[in-house]
């Protein structure tokens, strides 16, 4: 029977390393870690709290190893992003890339009553986006997976960041996603390819799970099977 709390394990399935979980829980060497992993110290409720609070979920589905498919949510953003590229032949805004993520979990769960990847949506000023995306985004970025390229927005102060995937990683096989999921991700994409930020943004904020939720909360899933079906995405 597996363990009702085990650190090592929950680092491993966010693949983290253990300066990141001392940075994230706020101790200040990597051997508290160690001596946490190992039973040599407990975690501390606060440091439980912090750590919830890096990953992008509640304390409650940590302790309870509710946690989300970390590794099938990349490969979503793997998927969506080849897809976009291939359709559109040019990056995808980031902003606009997030939001095709956000439509395919929810309307997995309008559908199946189960999200595609689990991850806890925040409501964010420019819509519903989890934790988790910045940080996958900017490992990818770091590690050579994805490219980054800044534009000028005509009429805006702000550059864009338009996202593209490098060779390698477009070329993988898929190992989590079904044929179904990938099928519901194409058709996300495949509407929204001619949309740009500013459409796709508006079109999150006149959604019910959006409306509903106070900033920076967690959205609930169950919110999204209250619209209409045009009104998924």
């Amino acid at each position: 029977m597996r363990p009702q709390w085990n650190l090592k394990e929950i680092r491993h399935m966010y693949g983290l390393s253990q300066s990141d979980i001392a940075e994230a829980i706020g101790v200040k060497s990597r051997s508290t870690v160690v001596a946490i992993e190992s039973g040599d110290r407990d975690l501390m409720s606060e440091e439980l709290g912090r750590l919830a609070d890096y990953l992008g979920v509640e304390i409650a589905d940590l302790i309870a190893y509710e946690i989300p498919d970390y590794e099938k949510y990349r490969e979503m953003l793997v998927e969506t992003l080849r897809r976009y590229t291939e359709y559109t032949k040019h990056g995808a805004p980031k902003t606009l890339f997030a939001k095709l993520i956000y439509f395919a979990d929810f309307a997995w769960f309008y559908d199946q009553l189960k999200p595609m990847s689990g991850m806890k949506y925040r409501r964010d000023p420019y819509g519903p986006v989890p934790d988790q995306f910045f940080r996958i985004v900017d490992s990818m970025i770091e590690n050579g997976e994805m490219q980054l390229e800044l534009k000028v927005r005509a009429g805006r102060k702000n550059q864009m960041q338009s996202l593209s995937l490098s060779e390698t990683v477009a070329s993988q096989p898929n190992q989590y996603l079904t044929a179904k999921e990938i099928d519901l991700i194409d058709k996300v994409v495949q509407k929204w390819k001619k949309a740009n930020v500013d459409q796709i943004v508006e079109f999150t904020h006149n959604q019910l799970p959006w409306q509903v939720t106070r900033p920076n909360e967690f959205i609930p899933y169950e919110l999204i099977t209250q619209e209409e079906p045009e009104n998924v995405y």
